[in-house]
This record gives structure tokens, C-alpha cells and sequence, in this order.
């Protein structure tokens, strides 16, 4: 920067010419910038002070100086860095704390909206008030200029994975806010812990959307009805049989409807995760006898690949399943041990995980029932179902059989607490009673009973009174 572009040049009265902050001639803004001179540190650090009043301008630049200081005592780098470069050295950084899916459901959150509005912004300068801006940038996105344009080009690519503007969610729900705001406040704090910013900023989805805008913020499900009428089209699907015939269809699309009823009836049969069946390989399966001669499929979910980093091993709720991916194996040329069960196969030969969830979408559109627009796409109430629609009926289906909360919690590698916040509604009175209480002793029993009933009359009606579960819970205690 010339000479010229120092105006209105004034030098810190507590640092000397070492900081000095200025106007800028070579730009039409009477905002003062600071530039900075570290010892030992080649160059200058030169940033904006966010203001046009001198004293004010000082003020922040003589405390901006002694952040620099601090940086550059504790080893930190003292140059610009956007938030789009911070957030993917940290990913790169840290990859080995996240599996493979988790990390790329990061980065595609990221890329969809965070990056457009964050990524030019320096890290050290983003503050409550701008971050918190998000939510209207996120809100209206869909309806700006960049929006229609991208839902315009979406339904003109070529061999796209979704070329419909249905597969775009132009209205956020709150899960989906509250799934973005987790990953904001998440590298923020990061940021914060390596020293990028001066203390944490944290967002709330609560912030971007009413109380009672927000819904339940359940995912949608199935009814057993509507699974029955599901996996009876599946099976259509896959042998192309009926409506789904189509002399069009080559082997390998075929394959792939093999591939989407083998992965759809696993998801709804063990309750695994998404990200986690993606990545099972055929060494993963094994298939027991039970003590009554039962055929069993146990399937081994590696840490690794699961979304809390800890191995388990899920049970199959039904033998039927070892038939159908026994059918899919027999059919796959990828097989032996450490080969992907489901996979995309690359122009090379490699293998990749494969992503079914826009194909299930379509496929559940194509489902009729009750003569709905979008078949069993949506639900009665309008809400979207997705592959993780699977895994929630599979746990609602077990709890309704009054299978044991902590058995379930274990198969589904979740905590009991999750179970019963998400799920409870669906927890049977009696089965809910059974479980709190199985290990107590007799004495206290009808306080006992009364106090239990209380806590499940409140989760049942999704509405908890804290002072009245506390003082549930000390009955139940009192009568150990």
C-alpha cells in the first residue's frame, strides 16, 4: 500500500508508530483501517476498525493489537484467514475424529448455504451480530436471485442425482435449522479454543423460527399400514414387476432395485443408521442360530463407521432378511468378505459408497396411497419421509412391542435418554412402568406406581412440568 493511501494518520499513544490507524485514499470510504507491526513478523498486519470515528477506531485497534500479540506469543498466525479456509483445514485436521459420512455431511451442510453467507469473512472478525444474520440470509435464500437460479439449473443438469425442484427443500424445518446451527457452533467454538476468536459465539435455530412455527420436530415415520404397502411395491420394484416394469431397463438398473430393497429392508429391520449401512462390507454380516433354532442375521456395526465412534452389534428383528440379502449377494458381482454390500462402482472398477436417499424419494412417490399427490413420499400431515424414516419406525415398532428401552438402545447404538425423548410417546404406559421400575422392591408400591404414572402421562403427552418429574422421581427414589 503507497503512501498516498495513509490519510488521516494517527499513531497510538500507548504503542508508538508500532500501530497507527488511518483513512484509505485509494478507496471511496471514510472508515479508518489499523496497520500493525509485530516484532519479529515480516510485513504488517492491516485490518478494518469498522468505523469512521477516530477514538473509536483506537480503541479497537489498540485491543486488536494486543490480541495480535497474544497470537503471535502463543505460536498463532497473524494473517487473514477466511472462514472457508478455516473450515477445511479443521475438517482435514480432524478427520480422523469423524467417520467418512459424517465428515461429508459436514462439508455438504457447509457448502449448501454456511459457506455462501461465512466463507469470505475473516474468522477474527465475525461476531454475535452477523452470525446470528444468518438466519435471515438462510430463511429467504430460496426466494433471492442465487436461489431460483440454482433450482433452475438443478432441473437442466444432465444425469443429475435430483433434476427436480421437489427434491429441494425451499422451506426449512426446525430439525434442519437446529442441525446447521449445531455445525455453526461447533467450528465457531473451534475457532475460539485455537484462539481465532476473542471469546464464543454461539446461534440458536430458536432465533429463525416462531414456537409455533416449529412443530414437533420429530422425523416422519411409517404406519404399519403404509410400511405393508411400501415393501409390497418394493418388491414389484425389484422384480419389475406391474407399474414398475419397463423393457427400458438395462442389467444394471436392475441391479440397483435389487440394491435399494435389499438396503431399505436391512435399514427397517436392524434400525442401523444411514451412514452406518453405507459403509457395512459382507464380512460384517453373520448369520446365527438361536436357542430355539431360529435363523438369526447379527450384523457387526464397526466404530469406525458409526456416527458415535463405538462399535455394537445389531440384531435383525426378522429372518426374512437373511433371504433377501442372500438373493442380493447372489446377484451383486462385488461379494467376498471386505467387499461394499451396497456401492456405486466407479469407471475404474473401485468401488464407493452409494447414496439411495434421492432414489427412495422418487421411489415412495411412485407408492400410492389414499390417492395422495406424492404417494407415501409425504405424510397425512404433509411431512416428508426420507431413508431415516426407516430407522425411526423400526424403534417405534419395537417399543410398541414392548421390546426392553435399554435392549433397544443398545441395538440402535443410541442412549436410553434418546429412546425415550424422541420415542416415548410411542412407550406403552405399562411397558414404561415395567422398565423404571423392574429392579425396585415392593415396599411403596401404589407411591411408587402413582409417581411413575405421572411421568408417563408427561412424556406420553409430550408436555413436562420439571417441578412435577422432580418431585416424581424423588418418590420413586424415596420408595427403594
Amino acid at each position: 500500500m503507497g503512501e498516498k493511501s495513509y490519510e488521516d494518520r494517527h499513531e497510538s499513544s500507548i504503542y508508538g508508530s508500532r500501530l497507527l490507524i488511518h483513512r484509505r485514499g485509494d478507496i471511496e470510504a471514510d472508515t479508518y483501517f489499523f496497520r500493525a507491526k509485530i516484532t519479529a513478523v515480516r510485513g504488517y498486519v492491516r485490518r478494518s476498525c469498522g468505523t469512521n470515528d477516530a477514538a473509536k477506531a483506537m480503541v479497537f485497534a489498540e485491543g486488536a493489537y494486543e490480541d495480535l500479540l497474544v497470537r503471535h506469543k502463543g505460536g498463532f498466525s497473524l494473517t487473514e484467514l477466511t472462514v472457508d479456509k478455516f473450515f477445511y483445514d479443521w475438517i482435514e485436521r480432524k478427520r480422523h475424529n469423524f467417520t467418512a459420512s459424517r465428515a461429508q455431511w459436514k462439508r455438504s451442510v457447509y457448502e449448501r448455504y454456511m459457506s455462501r453467507y461465512f466463507g469470505k469473512q475473516n474468522i477474527s472478525e465475525l461476531n454475535k451480530k452477523f452470525c446470528d444474520g444468518y438466519w435471515e440470509y438462510r430463511l429467504n435464500f430460496w426466494s433471492t436471485k442465487e436461489g431460483k437460479k440454482r433450482i433452475e439449473l438443478n432441473e437442466k443438469r444432465i444425469g443429475a442425482k435430483s433434476q427436480s425442484s421437489k427434491n429441494v427443500a425451499t422451506t426449512a424445518s426446525f430439525a434442519t435449522l437446529k442441525a446447521e446451527a449445531s455445525l455453526i457452533n461447533e467450528f465457531l467454538r473451534v475457532a475460539t479454543e485455537e484462539g481465532h476468536l476473542a471469546r464464543t459465539i454461539k446461534i440458536s435455530a430458536q432465533d429463525a423460527m416462531a414456537k409455533n412455527e416449529r412443530g414437533d420436530s420429530f422425523r416422519d415415520t411409517f404406519t404399519e399400514h403404509e410400511y405393508q404397502v411400501l415393501t409390497s411395491n418394493l418388491f414389484n420394484y425389484a422384480m419389475c414387476r406391474g407399474k414398475f416394469a419397463d423393457k427400458r431397463l438395462h442389467s444394471l438398473h436392475k441391479f440397483q432395485r435389487l440394491m435399494m430393497r435389499a438396503f431399505v429392508l436391512l435399514a427397517s429391520s436392524t434400525g442401523m443408521r444411514v451412514g452406518e449401512l453405507k459403509q457395512l462390507v459382507w464380512g460384517d454380516l453373520d448369520v446365527r442360530t438361536g436357542d430355539d433354532g431360529e435363523k438369526i442375521l447379527v450384523v457387526s456395526v464397526r466404530g469406525e463407521t458409526s456416527k458415535v465412534r463405538r462399535g455394537r452389534t445389531a440384531v435383525a428383528h426378522s429372518s426374512h432378511i437373511i433371504g433377501v440379502m442372500d438373493e442380493y449377494k447372489e446377484a451383486s458381482k462385488h461379494n467376498v468378505a471386505n467387499d461394499l454390500i451396497f456401492y456405486s462402482e466407479q469407471k475404474d472398477g473401485s468401488l464407493s459408497t452409494v447414496d439411495l436417499s434421492v432414489s427412495f424419494k422418487n421411489f415412495l412417490r411412485r407408492c400410492e396411497y389414499e390417492g395422495r399427490e406424492e404417494g407415501l413420499r409425504l405424510s397425512k400431515d404433509g411431512k416428508a419421509r426420507t431413508l431415516y424414516s426407516l430407522r425411526h419406525f423400526y424403534a417405534i415398532a419395537r417399543l410398541k412391542q414392548n421390546v426392553d428401552v435399554y435392549q433397544l438402545a443398545t441395538n440402535m447404538g443410541t442412549g436410553v435418554n434418546q429412546i425415550r425423548n424422541h420415542y416415548g410417546r410411542h412407550i406403552s404406559g405399562d411397558a414404561f412402568i415395567k422398565e423404571l421400575t423392574k429392579f425396585e422392591s415392593k415396599t411403596g408400591e401404589k407411591t411408587k406406581s402413582a409417581a411413575v404414572r405421572k411421568l408417563v402421562d408427561m412424556v406420553q403427552s409430550g408436555v413436562l412440568d420439571e417441578e412435577m418429574a422432580l418431585d416424581a422421581f424423588r418418590k420413586v427414589a424415596e420408595s427403594r
